[in-house]
């Protein structure tokens, strides 16, 4: 499959795309920073970062134990058509982790993965330079990241303790897996674009959750309670409000996603 210039700014028709260029640290400040004036078709990973970051700039605990890793990506410049990526490489990880043997994983709306209602990755997709856009992946693996941070008691997970997650690859195995699943989201979403996605990703969600959405600054929800159902082809989420009755609120006007019911 080749990838429309959605995010890659070279020609898909001919020449395959090109090798990774891998480089691995110990500890770092940030898997991110150091790949940001990397070209594309690079990668970053780590055993530790000391300021990891997740969405909105919140704290990423990244300590000993996890795998940490960012991957460059060609992009066209095109912020309107790069969105919803995060989903995308989402879906690949997870998909990628499951023919790994790794059992009970779902996503969690926009850039989570989940093992029930305790997060074991995260996602973040940003712009690097004019031309690149950074994939950071964090997977929680034999680390206790509750241990640094107690408020993540309860909340956060780690690989290893589901099923089939003790049998995973060595690190540089399960890095090199894991860039594989980032080049297939891009050759995926190059091609479905977003819209395409929402059916994909229908079956990763999991069981409907009750949620409760956080509005964006200066914008008034219709609905801020429900069960979460997934996106619609726009990204928009879908939200049960009551039986039988669905709203359906874009993506931007939601600041965050928050799960109950524990």
């Amino acid at each position: 499959m080749t990838s429309a210039p959605l995010l890659s700014t070279q020609a898909p028709d001919h020449a395959p795309l090109p090798d990774w260029v891998i480089e691995h640290r110990g500890r770092v400040v940030s898997t991110q920073e150091l790949a940001r004036p990397l070209p594309a078709w690079s990668a970053v990973w780590a055993d530790e970062q000391t300021s990891g970051r997740g969405q909105a700039d919140r704290v990423f605990v990244s300590d000993p134990g996890g795998l940490y890793l960012t991957a460059v990506l060609p992009y066209a410049g095109d912020a309107l058509a790069a969105r919803g990526f995060a989903l995308a490489v989402g879906w690949a990880v997870r998909e990628e982790l499951l023919a790994l043997g790794v059992a009970g994983l779902r996503l969690r709306w926009p850039n989570d993965l989940m093992a029930g209602y305790a997060k074991v990755g995260g996602i973040l997709v940003e712009q690097g330079g004019p031309r690149t856009l950074l994939v950071g992946l964090g997977l929680n693996i034999t680390n206790r990241p509750w241990l640094v941070d107690y408020a993540l008691g309860g909340c956060a997970g780690r690989i290893s303790d589901l099923p089939g997650g003790e049998s995973l690859p060595e690190k540089p195995a399960l890095a090199a897996a894991l860039l594989r699943a980032i080049r297939r989201a891009h050759e995926e979403f190059g091609c479905r674009h977003l819209a395409g996605f929402a059916r994909l990703l229908a079956s990763s969600w999991g069981e409907p959750r009750a949620v409760i959405l956080e509005p964006a600054r200066g914008v008034t929800l219709a609905a801020t309670c429900g069960h979460f159902l997934g996106i619609d082809t726009s990204g928009a989420v879908r939200l049960r409000t009551t039986p039988g009755v669905e709203a359906r609120i874009p993506a931007h006007h939601i600041q965050r996603l928050r799960e109950v019911g524990l």
